[in-house]
């Protein structure tokens, strides 16, 4: 069986691609050769831009595949391209949904549709619908949130691990790191993908949240990624307001921010799984814990270069000086409402704990 997989070189590519051939496929890779891993070597690649469908239907020519799972590129364009070249397609696009007030969003959930990048998420994900509904191919879209692990475009755990390494005595977080986002294990990440290849019929024509079904609040992964370098940093909790330093934070999850010259909102951004659970049987295959030992072990042994072009896609400055000086601030702050009157807090427990049995009269 041939599977063709456009994309295969980030963060869950060379997942997928093994999996395919435990499964019995022979993974042919499409991409644009600007990224090679060792990973993929030894297999056919197909050199060709995925973002138009002259190059893409140049690059597949007049090849047939049993299977064709698309991972990067514009994936609408796949019903014109894909036309007679395949009756399987398996699509992976992202999630964007509007703020749900801390809801988790199943996949009937609104979309933040002001913003153009989800706009093109929608446009696409109703042109691949439509033509898997006029018979084009059968399809399966998987709605992936931000993920961590391995090979990350912008890994956000290397914020965390990257001052670790240099020393920092805290790392900052917003609010004090209590806001819940929703995200992917590379390697949960792709067992959802390759549940949809295990499950045509049961999958046919549907959209799938993808997400790990354990979400630990920002701080504690944090203090968890710290404890697995055996470090004793603390955190920098930085109120909303003055987010400066720990604004990376935001980058994915809120997604004006920047543009509107503000610090990114601190809102939870859960995701509900219950649909790939139920129809797919889909669990966490490596557990939260052990994602956390391999995503250190990973950065450990793969660091990002300090200031390069790889490390500017986090969009965190590494400013280790504004990051003191917001912590002296902070810590001026907190002595200065010694001084402010205040009648303090006595916890009255709700509940009556009699010494002697109540006799009434």
């Amino acid at each position: 069986m041939k599977a063709l997989v456009i994309g295969g070189t980030g963060p869950t590519g060379p997942l997928i691609v093994s999996g395919l051939q435990e499964r019995g496929y022979e993974p042919v890779i499409l991409h644009r050769g600007t990224h090679e891993i060792p990973e993929l070597d030894g297999l056919e690649h197909i050199h060709a831009d995925p973002h138009f469908a002259e190059t893409l239907a140049e690059g597949i020519g007049d090849r047939r595949f049993d299977l064709v799972l698309a991972t990067y590129g514009r994936i609408r364009l796949l019903g014109e391209v894909l036309a007679g070249k395949s009756e399987r397609l398996i699509t992976v696009g992202g999630t964007a949904y509007a703020d749900l007030n801390g809801l988790r969003a199943h996949e009937g959930s609104p979309r933040a549709v002001s913003n153009k990048i989800v706009q093109k998420i929608v446009e696409t994900e109703e042109a691949l619908l439509a033509a898997h509904e006029a018979g084009v191919f059968n399809l399966t879209h998987l709605r992936y949130p931000n993920l961590w692990g391995a090979r990350q475009l912008a890994p956000r755990e290397w914020a965390i691990i990257r001052r670790v390494r240099d020393g920092r005595p805290f790392i900052p977080v917003a609010n004090g790191g209590l806001t819940l986002e929703s995200k992917a294990y590379v390697e949960n990440a792709a067992h959802a993908v390759l549940l949809a290849v295990d499950k045509p019929s049961e999958s046919a024509g549907q959209m799938y949240n993808v997400a790990d079904d354990e979400t630990r609040p920002d701080y504690v992964r944090v203090m968890d990624i710290v404890r697995a370098m055996g470090s004793d940093a603390g955190l920098l909790n930085l109120p909303e307001e003055a987010t400066g330093p720990a604004s990376f934070w935001g980058i994915g999850r809120d997604l004006n921010f920047s543009r509107e010259g503000r610090p990114p909102r601190t809102i939870h951004k859960l995701l509900d799984n219950g649909k790939i659970a139920r129809e797919l049987g889909y669990r966490d295959l490596v557990p939260y814990e052990e994602a956390v030992r391999r995503t250190v072990e990973w950065y450990q042994q793969h660091p990002i270069a300090p200031g390069s072009e790889d490390e500017k896609q986090l969009s965190d400055p590494f400013d280790y000086a504004a990051e003191d000086a917001y912590a002296r601030l902070l810590a001026e702050f907190v002595e200065a409402t010694k001084a402010v009157g205040f009648g303090g807090v006595e916890y009255v427990h709700q509940y009556s704990h009699p010494k002697e049995p109540t006799r009434v009269k």
